[in-house]
């Protein structure tokens, strides 16, 4: 018997280390130290982070049961039923409200079933339970951007800059919540040292890119983006934001084949097309056969 509890245990914890590397967010791979310096002008704070461990409304669940719902939910995870894979992570956690792995796995299914309230609480449980991981936090500061929460996401970013100041991923969070508090020469701090140290990733690229617009620097903006647009081809705020940085340096010809690229990537919010429109477009019914008709220099819109 001692025998075979062992290879369960030994089995649970290699799964758990198997799916750690993959289960990371929106994407965006977690960069290996490269040697890389935080500037000092990228303030850590070590103050404590307050968070709850959620409560769960299941009752007592059986261990066997428990392990088979922990199996059941990760292959649900991998196979992209995050709404099953709640379902049974919630009873794998029930079965060990102890496993901070357990935790953030269910906190990552919820993210991705877009219970963004709930995933906020599985992975502040998460932290809470083991603080020594650097994706919990990143993760964390994910869904709090998400959620609008920019100062509890900078306070995640903070935590994970701590275990890993080199972490991409975490320095890309921060800034995300420095552009959208307005904190614009933070953020750039941030997002530049994030662009350096992961140079090939198409999101933190798009992100710094953008920044660069809104603080009217459209030319320095072509460089992240055009990086974003190769990585992420068919995402269409990338090339609706790459028009714009185009468009704004005079470069209507280009702009226009980046917001027809938009368009037909899905253009959620329709701002491409408006682009388009605004820019003389002849035919808006078919963005194979759209030519531009004026090129006077107005307002571009930026997601």
């Amino acid at each position: 018997m001692r025998t075979i509890l062992s290879l369960l245990a030994t089995g649970a914890l290699m799964t758990a280390c198997a799916h750690d590397a993959n289960h990371d967010g929106d994407g965006a791979s977690l960069s290996a130290d490269q040697g890389t310096a935080v500037p000092t002008s990228l303030s850590v704070s070590t103050a404590p982070l307050t968070v709850n461990v959620p409560e769960t409304s299941l009752g007592p669940v059986d261990p066997v049961v428990a392990r088979k719902a922990w199996k059941d939910g990760v292959t649900r995870f991998d196979d992209g039923d995050y709404a099953g894979a709640v379902t049974q992570l919630k009873l794998a956690v029930a079965g060990a409200p102890g496993d901070a792995y357990r935790l953030y796995l269910l906190g990552l299914a919820q993210w991705k079933s877009n219970d963004l309230g709930a995933a906020e609480s599985s992975l502040a449980g998460s932290a809470k339970l083991d603080g020594s991981r650097a994706k919990t936090w990143i993760n964390l500061a994910r869904v709090r951007n998400g959620l609008n929460d920019r100062t509890g996401a900078i306070e995640a970013s903070d935590k994970a800059l701590g275990l890993d100041p080199t972490s991409a991923d975490a320095l890309h969070q921060k800034g995300r919540a420095f552009l959208e508090l307005n904190r614009g020469d933070e953020a750039q701090d941030a997002l530049k040292t994030a662009h350096d140290l992961d140079p090939d990733n198409g999101y933190i690229a798009n992100t710094l890119g953008l920044l660069l617009i809104q603080m009217g620097r459209p030319a320095d903006a072509i460089e992240p983006l055009e990086v974003a647009k190769l990585r992420l081809p068919h995402v269409a705020y990338v090339r609706n934001n790459l028009g714009v940085a185009y468009e704004r340096t005079g470069r209507m010809e280009e702009a226009k084949l980046e917001y027809v690229a938009a368009v037909d990537a899905g253009d959620m919010g329709g701002k491409a097309m408006k682009s388009l429109v605004r820019l003389g477009a002849t035919d808006t019914t078919d963005t194979s056969g759209i030519t531009v008709a004026a090129t006077e220099a107005v307002p571009a819109d930026t997601k």
